[in-house]
């Protein structure tokens, strides 16, 4: 049966949420497996065609609910991150297994709510899904790439103990040339030795958004 895609209300939205258990809960904030039914409030995240092609290259405008929950594929992992203070996600990422590689994750289609960007959210998103991958799932790498403009994200990366591992350059039918990907990783021992991320709960309260 084909998924109707229509925006949901706030009681449906605080319906969905309540109904899907956590995978991972920490200091309020919760990563919990995505339901097709709220891709349409993903697909309101990208605020132009820029941001669209830095999130999913391969994907050409206009971002649709159809196409959020085509991205992952059929052995992918989407996963929606949650605060308490929010009956809807305001973060979505994907943590999927390198074929051919055991132990080995892909980080994918990593995106925060635009009025809750260079606030840290990322950083607390990303955190959870290293420590989903490594302590919850045995990773001994988890990898992504990153368009070298897409300076806030590099940073977001680079504070949650990412390394800078190697240059990729791709064809993307959607602009019709060759791009420069920066390839980004961290190991299993570049992750234990990291400080684990304060809280942010009492650094910025998070408004609800009609």
């Amino acid at each position: 049966m084909a998924i109707a895609f229509t925006q949901p209300t706030a009681t449906q939205r605080a319906a969905q949420h309540a109904a899907n258990r956590p995978i991972l809960r920490r200091n309020g904030f919760e990563l919990a497996a995505f339901d097709a039914l709220l891709a349409p409030l993903v697909a309101r995240w990208t605020r132009d065609d820029r941001e669209l092609f830095w999130l999913a290259p391969k994907t050409p405008p206009p971002l649709t609910a159809p196409k959020v929950a085509a991205w992952a594929g059929t052995d992918g992992r989407p996963i929606f991150f949650y605060h308490d203070t929010q009956p809807e996600p305001i973060g979505y990422f994907e943590l999927n297994p390198m074929v051919a590689d055991f132990g080995h994750f892909w980080l994918g289609h990593c995106i925060v709510r635009p009025d809750l960007r260079n606030a840290g959210f990322g950083q607390v998103m990303i955190s959870l899904g290293l420590e989903l991958a490594f302590r919850e799932q045995r990773a001994y790498r988890v990898s992504l790439v990153v368009f070298p403009e897409n300076t806030s994200a590099i940073r977001c990366y680079d504070r949650v103990g990412f390394v800078h591992v190697g240059d990729q350059h791709r064809f993307f039918p959607t602009t019709g040339r060759q791009h420069r990907m920066l390839q980004m990783s961290i190991n299993r021992g570049q992750y234990l030795a990291m400080p684990t991320l304060p809280s942010l709960r009492e650094r910025r309260p998070i408004t609800s958004r009609q």
